[in-house]
């Protein structure tokens, strides 16, 4: 065969490969609930060029609060969310068609910080406190720790809805609050700008699931190869946010908008002892989830936590080794 027609074969061949694997690329919108590093291993993944390994296309969305991530989330807007487990569990005992099919951490490391004037939990009466929107994770962790140290939520103590973690710290700098629930690197910026810890979370018996990877069942059960493929791209990021330092502050730098090196170590510091190897859901902290809404909503005491939960594709990609595998690189 002449060169010239073995060239244009061999170019020809490279264009429809490239077409076919562009073709099979499935797009993902997949909105967040908060500027935590919770989601940093989404960030990762979609940075590092992971999710395109297994032939995906994900564009990380921040969207306010898991409240409102839900609405998109069933209606089909968005086909996977990465967020807080408490509002997705509020939606599930209300009827909802959802499932956990991962949590990056069963760990609360949010704290009630203030102003040095107030000292100790009892000095929060009468006092404003920021949170987030009414039934997200750190609305419900603040009550609970409120009530798990003898302060009545909205009585004792207010609680404003003062939005995500920057505009709390925003609120507690500007005076419109006495203090805000915060965590992650927005913690360290209170700390550095004077505010102090009264209340660790981390400290009470209390436990959440946290950065949760929710789907429709609808979903799971007809696009399970493509919630597969994702999972492995976040699961490498978990890996790669608990052990390379230096690519997790640089995605870190980019989300959390600080160039501060102290507080982005801290960070990583924090948090790649907290993030789950493993990141299959936990019944046990879902049951614990669930008797915390059953304040408000009866209806989830009744409700069986493994029923919430999907782990199966954790579960397969455990077996099949491909966790093991990414550790031992």
């Amino acid at each position: 065969m002449p060169t010239s027609l073995t060239k244009l074969f061999a170019a020809l061949f490279f264009v429809f490969a490239l077409s076919a694997a562009t073709a099979e690329a499935q797009t993902l919108n997949v909105p967040y609930a908060a500027l935590s590093p919770n989601y940093s291993p989404l960030w990762i993944a979609q940075q590092g060029g992971y999710f395109k390994k297994y032939q995906l296309d994900v564009q990380p969305i921040y969207i306010t609060s898991g409240s409102v991530v839900l609405p998109a989330l069933l209606s089909g807007q968005v086909e996977i969310a990465n967020m807080s487990a408490t509002p997705a569990l509020t939606a599930w005992s209300r009827g909802a068609e959802i499932v956990a099919i991962g949590v990056v951490t069963n760990r609360l490391l949010h704290g009630i910080m203030t102003g040095p004037k107030i000292t100790k939990p009892e000095e929060l009466k009468g006092k404003k406190i920021g949170s987030d929107r009414i039934g997200s994770l750190s609305d419900q962790a603040l009550r609970e720790a409120l009530r798990h140290l003898n302060l009545i939520p909205d009585k004792d103590v207010t609680i404003i809805q003062s939005g995500g973690l920057p505009e709390r710290l925003g609120a507690m700098t500007s005076g419109l609050v006495d203090g805000a629930i915060l965590t992650g690197d927005t913690a360290f910026q209170a700390e550095k700008l004077g505010f102090h810890t009264v209340i660790k979370l981390s400290q009470l018996p209390i436990r959440s699931p946290n950065g949760a990877i929710i789907v429709t069942k609808a979903y799971l059960q007809s696009k399970r190869d493509i919630v597969k493929r994702f999972m492995k791209g976040w699961i490498e990021g978990i890996k790669t946010a608990k052990t390379d330092r230096g690519f997790t502050t640089k995605v870190l730098r980019t989300y959390l908008k600080t160039q501060d090196e102290e507080i982005l170590n801290k960070t990583f510091d924090l948090y790649k002892d907290t993030l789950e190897r493993n990141p299959s859901p936990d019944p046990k902290t879902i049951e614990f989830t669930l008797k915390q809404l059953s304040a408000t909503l009866p209806q989830a005491d009744k409700l069986k936590p493994e029923n919430f939960i999907d782990a199966s594709i954790v579960a397969e990609l455990e077996a099949e080794g491909f966790i093991k595998k990414l550790y031992e690189k």
